[in-house]
């Protein structure tokens, strides 16, 4: 019976779990990482007893070729062979996912969800809970969201570590914002130029209408004109798709400009770099005016006169 017990808790020793418990890990798998490497990792962070149980095991089931990426969550009281079923499956934990330029706070959460990177209560909180250390950061309202700063891009994001996606965003903001706003940024305030940039991406159909809305915009306010724009009703009731109502262009929101004048309190969106750059240097305009037709076309107009001849010539 000595033997018998022996002999099992030989077998099973390689094979047990690396603790007995632990918080969520991660493990990342370089491309052309040897297997013992692998191993050598999984054991540092205390997820498998035994290097050589863990190499034994994926010859044994034949599973000799692991696939670069980051694989988790993983437990330290998951087994060895699930742990080397999980990383042998080729199953990683990353997704590509693309925000696309305009995307709100809103839609990007609807997206990290539809993809499996976080829950959008996860995402949520994660919004909540993160503590910015960034530069750019210094003229945003201390209890301001993160919109607007949120790059868009396409990311190789970790499934189950939203605040990581968080970071990767910002990070990537800051780079352009280093290299490419910083420096014509001047005296003006960055939070300010993203509301405007915001207000942009979601109106301009082009470059060009990027730069003449944004003088339009910027016309406007040096006028004590309200601006008037529709995406921040849309940016109020989060619906960008069915048609404005009266009801809706009355919304009682200090999100729409149709009601009250000056700047939105925030963002409406995630701006792209051409959005950005348009509201730091827009061009000298006479124009205040403008719509856009049933074809996409913007049209302009420096007073209510010729906005008013424009409605009913192209609307």
């Amino acid at each position: 019976m000595v033997a018998i017990i022996v002999t099992l808790t030989i077998l099973w020793a390689p094979i047990a779990p690396g603790s007995r418990g632990g918080g969520p890990r991660m493990i990342t798998v370089k491309s052309g990482e040897s297997i013992s490497a692998i191993a050598q990792d999984l054991k540092r962070q205390r997820l498998i007893r035994s290097v050589w149980g863990f190499k034994l095991y994926l010859k044994l089931t034949g599973r000799v070729i692991v696939q670069p990426g980051t694989y988790g969550p993983l437990y330290g009281n998951d087994s060895l062979p699930r742990i080397a079923n999980m990383i042998a499956s080729g199953s990683t934990a990353n997704v590509t996912v693309t925000i696309p330029e305009g995307y709100t706070l809103a839609q990007i959460t609807d997206t990290l969800s539809a993809k499996g990177v976080a829950s959008a209560e996860e995402f949520t909180a994660a919004l909540s809970a993160f503590a910015p250390d960034y530069e750019f950061f210094k003229s945003k309202p201390a209890k301001r969201s993160l919109e607007g700063f949120l790059f868009p891009d396409t990311y190789r994001l970790i499934k189950g570590e939203p605040a990581e996606a968080i970071r990767m965003m910002l990070d990537n903001f800051g780079v352009k914002y280093r290299d490419e706003i910083k420096p014509e940024l001047d005296d003006k305030s960055l939070y300010e130029i993203m509301i405007i940039a915001s207000l942009v991406e979601k109106e301009a159909k082009t470059q060009t209408d990027r730069k003449q809305i944004a003088a339009v915009l910027y016309n406007r306010l040096d006028a004590k004109m309200r601006l008037d724009v529709d995406a921040t009703v849309r940016y109020a009731i989060n619906d960008w798709k069915k048609a404005l109502t009266k009801e809706d262009l009355s919304v009682d929101s200090p999100y729409n400009t149709r009601r009250y004048g000056g700047l939105p309190p925030t963002p409406i969106c995630n701006p792209g770099l051409a959005s950005i750059k348009a509201a730091l240097s827009p061009p000298d305009s006479d124009y205040y005016y403008y719509l856009t037709d049933y074809q996409g076309v913007t049209h302009y107009a420096k007073t209510l006169k010729e906005h008013a001849d424009n409605k009913l010539k192209y609307l």
